[in-house]
């Protein structure tokens, strides 16, 4: 099971740090600010995914991907756009439910 810190929920931000992994751990980093439109995550302090958009952002955008090199874990995260503003986003590994953050 993952440890999940820092989570900011109902902000107009979401971020979470999420020690992933049981024997080989990894430290994954989140952080959405739809303000701005940016989008990073992390995994071990190295940028796997950055992006900016201001406008017609997708009702659902859908991040996989694997961390691990002996134990491998497979990583993904859904963040679901609400109507007017703010975010619903949901973690898994290993295709389980981990959590949910909600920004604003």
């Amino acid at each position: 099971m993952p440890r999940i810190e820092n989570a900011s929920e109902r902000l107009p931000f979401v971020r979470f740090v999420a020690e992933v992994g049981e024997i080989e751990k990894h430290r994954l980093e989140y952080n959405f600010n739809q303000l701005f439109g940016r989008l990073e995550i992390k995994v071990n302090e190295q940028a796997i995914k950055k992006s900016v958009r201001l406008v017609n952002e997708p009702i659902l955008e859908v991040y996989t991907f694997t961390v691990g090199q002996q134990e491998k874990s497979d990583v993904r995260i859904e963040k679901e756009r609400k109507p007017l503003l703010g975010c619903r986003n949901r973690l898994y590994v290993n295709n389980r439910l981990v959590r949910v953050f909600e920004g604003v």
